[in-house]
């Protein structure tokens, strides 16, 4: 009976930490990317979704990639929302399409295991992609406030002499 008693819990343990399988996904994506430089130090990328699988598994565990860099994803509490983000330096995020593909937990360890053995991993297929489209941020005017209030204080200045000049004469 103990054997049994093992066999019933080693059978829920795997239930619990394996993700479901998810069968013809059905995506809402939305995302955020970091406009203005001037405030943060680095871009950061936010993709959140809605998920629905025509087999309707709820917990289906996800991880992304982009551009060969992967990221855990994370489950919102809301059942089929999820979210990913991550983070990269200004100069190295440049304007563009990001292509984020989601793997399910098998078809992650396949682009894993292709990875370790310097395999071609494109051939891995993801279950969806995101595009994420990324303007680039901006960094500030060419001329900081404080100088072209100079400038135009020098100019005013400039321009009120100069008709003091030309009303004395």
């Amino acid at each position: 009976m103990i054997n049994g008693n093992r066999m019933h819990l080693s059978s829920f343990s795997s239930l619990i930490t394996k993700g479901e399988s998810c069968s013809d996904p059905v995506i809402t994506p939305s995302a955020y990317t970091t406009s203005d430089a001037v405030i943060s130090s680095e871009s950061v990328f936010i993709v959140e979704l809605s998920l629905a699988c025509a087999n309707e598994a709820q917990s289906v565990a996800l991880y992304a990639d982009v551009n060969g860099r992967q990221f855990p994803v994370t489950r919102g509490q809301d059942v089929g929302k999820y979210q990913v983000s991550w983070s990269m330096p200004h100069k190295q995020a440049s304007s563009g399409t990001y292509q984020v593909k989601f793997f399910d937990e098998e078809s992650y360890s396949s682009l894993r295991k292709a990875q370790r053995n310097n395999e071609d991993s494109d051939s891995i297929q993801p279950l969806f992609s995101v595009n994420v489209d990324h303007r680039g941020a901006w960094n500030g005017p060419w001329l900081a406030t404080e100088v072209t209030a100079a400038l135009v204080g020098i100019l005013v200045y400039y321009l009120a002499f100069n008709a003091k000049s030309t009303i004395q004469a």
